[in-house]
């Protein structure tokens, strides 16, 4: 699904559409131990594919790779205030909650830039 959308993270949420986690490509590059170079690709897909047995180490579930500690935004926080997260934090993409804490939408790097872009292109 992340390749297909190209989309490098997903927010993981509860029945409730609460944040439990977030999945990103690194999640799955980690456990596809990137330290053997040799046969990665095979690694990769042997990792999405289901096991037919009982009893596997391969994580079937997101919730075994994901990460757990999410920083979230409320939908009603001004952008601006997103610029450190994403510039000093580190962070690549951060879910936007509701004011009951659930998910609505997420923003990138990306989005940020553009949001930025056209403000200061708009016309005064």
């Amino acid at each position: 699904l992340m390749r297909q959308r190209r989309i490098k993270a997903l927010p993981v949420v509860d029945r409730a559409r609460r944040i439990v986690g977030i999945v990103t490509v690194a999640d799955f590059m980690r456990h596809a131990d990137l330290d053997r170079h040799h046969g990665i690709g095979d690694r990769l897909r042997a990792m999405v594919q289901r096991v037919a047995s009982s009893h596997s180490e391969q994580p079937e579930v997101v919730g075994q790779i994901m990460t757990r500690t999410v920083r979230v935004a409320s939908a009603d926080r001004p952008l601006v205030d997103l610029v450190p997260l994403f510039s000093e934090g580190g962070h690549h993409h951060i879910p936007i909650i509701d004011h009951a804490q659930r998910l609505v939408g997420i923003v990138t790097q990306s989005d940020l830039v553009g949001a930025l872009y056209r403000a200061v292109r708009a016309p005064a």
